[in-house]
C-alpha cells in the first residue's frame, strides 16, 4: 500500500547525509522527570542514530509519554538535557503522534491533508491524494472526519508523518484502534522511514520486532 518511491524522493536530504557521515544523532544525557512531587525516572541516557527505531516500554505511569513529549519540547525535564546533532531546533526536526488525534470532525480527510500541509508549511512532496491512499484512505476521502471509524482517524492522524518530512518521529502507541492491516501499516511506514535515515522512538505496550533497542523505564 505504501509507496517507497515517496520516501525515496521526500527523504532524500536525509539519505544524502546518512551515506555522507553527516546524519543527525538523538541523544539524552542524565534526564530527569518530575511530576508533583513523584520522581517520575532520573538519571536516563539512550541515543538514537539515524535509521534506528527505539521501543520505549514500562507500566502505566512509567514516563513513557513523558518521555515523547520531552524530546518534542511540550515538557521540560526535570534535569538533564535533549540534544539532536548538528541542529538545535530539535522540535522543528519532530513529528509527534500522541493519543490525542486532533482531527476537526467538520473536514474531509482531503481538507485535513490541505490544511496540515499548510500549516507545516510542507513543500509538494506528495499530493493529498497520494498521501491518503498511502494510508489506505482514498475512498474515504471526501468523507467527514466525524463519520470514520477509530482505526481510520488513527490512520488519518498517522498521514501527517508524511505531510511534511522531518527525522524524528514521537509515537505513542501507535497501534491504537488499528486492526491489522493498520498495524502493518504502522510498521511498513516506520521501516521505509528509518530505511530513508529517519529515526523513531515509540511507545507501546505490545512487541516492537522492528526496533533494534529498547529502552525500559521502571515505575
Amino acid at each position: 500500500m505504501v509507496n517507497t518511491e515517496y520516501f525515496s524522493g521526500a527523504y532524500a536530504d536525509f539519505s544524502r547525509a546518512a551515506m555522507s557521515g553527516d546524519a543527525l544523532c538523538l541523544r539524552a544525557d542524565n534526564l530527569a522527570c518530575v511530576r508533583g512531587l513523584r520522581v517520575v525516572f532520573a538519571d536516563l541516557n539512550f541515543a538514537v542514530a539515524a535509521g534506528g527505531i527505539l521501543h520505549v516500554s514500562g507500566a502505566n505511569g512509567a514516563g513513557k509519554t513523558s518521555l515523547l513529549r520531552m524530546i518534542c519540547g511540550l515538557l521540560a525535564p526535570a534535569a538533564g538535557h535533549i540534544s539532536l546533532s548538528g541542529n538545535t531546533a530539535l522540535a522543528r526536526q519532530s513529528h509527534y503522534l500522541g493519543h490525542a488525534d486532533g482531527l476537526k470532525n467538520t473536514l474531509t480527510p482531503r481538507e485535513t491533508m490541505i490544511y496540515e500541509s499548510r500549516l507545516m508549511a510542507a513543500h509538494e512532496a506528495c499530493a493529498p491524494e497520494d498521501l491518503l491512499a498511502h494510508i489506505g484512505l482514498a475512498k474515504q476521502a471526501d468523507q467527514r472526519v466525524g463519520t470514520l471509524s477509530a482505526g481510520q482517524r488513527r490512520r488519518l492522524a498517522l498521514s501527517r508523518l508524511l505531510a511534511a518530512p522531518r527525522p524524528i518521529w514521537l509515537m505513542d502507541e501507535p497501534y491504537t484502534a488499528l486492526d491489522t492491516a493498520g498495524r502493518d501499516l504502522v510498521d511498513t511506514l516506520m521501516r521505509c522511514h528509518a530505511e530513508a535515515g529517519g529515526m523513531v522512538v515509540l511507545a507501546a505496550h505490545e512487541a516492537v520486532p522492528l526496533a533494534d533497542a529498547q529502552l525500559v523505564l521502571d515505575a
